[in-house]
């Protein structure tokens, strides 16, 4: 979808546009520097976003980062440790947060990605397939939907600030 178009629906749907406010970032997986961690803060508070919290300290193995993912979505003790657990899971979360917006913060992802680098391309993967309506798998003519943003703190040039 176009700039135009993303600018389009968000106003059609009074949901915020994130690199409309805030041009630096580039998505759909917005990668944070750190030092500029205090605008994305100020526009999620501005926005009324609900905050899901990811440390990516906690994510050193693919049963280690499904755990994290868990306790970050509030996923019942009975949730498997996969994907197909996370998507029946995630289903109820979009049923219980209807029409809400979502900010996946993940912290120290480079911590992540540095002791399970397939596991954290795999999560990303993951929420950025539940950011675009890929996941969850919901029943037929259900009509619940959130709108999620995902924003990856770090380090270096790999993560985005104002110029």
């Amino acid at each position: 979808m176009s700039a135009l178009g993303y600018y389009c629906r968000a106003m059609a749907q009074a949901i915020p546009w994130v690199h409309g406010e805030l041009p630096w970032l580039s998505g759909p997986l917005f990668r944070v520097h750190h030092e500029a961690w205090s605008h994305v803060d100020e526009f999620l508070r501005r926005w009324h976003y609900r905050r899901v919290e990811l440390d990516g300290r906690a994510m050193a193995s693919n049963f280690e980062a499904h755990s994290e993912l868990h306790r970050a979505f509030g996923f019942p003790d009975w949730c498997g440790h996969n994907w197909d657990a996370f998507n029946d899971c995630f289903g109820d979360y979009v049923e219980e947060n209807n029409g809400a917006l979502i900010a996946v913060v993940w912290r120290d992802i480079a911590a992540a990605a540095a002791a399970a680098p397939a596991t954290t391309a795999e999560v990303g993967w993951g929420l950025l397939d539940c950011k675009f309506g890929h996941m969850p798998t919901l029943g037929p003519g259900t009509e619940w939907s959130l709108t999620l943003d995902i924003f990856a703190l770090g380090d270096g040039s790999d993560f985005a600030r104002p110029q």
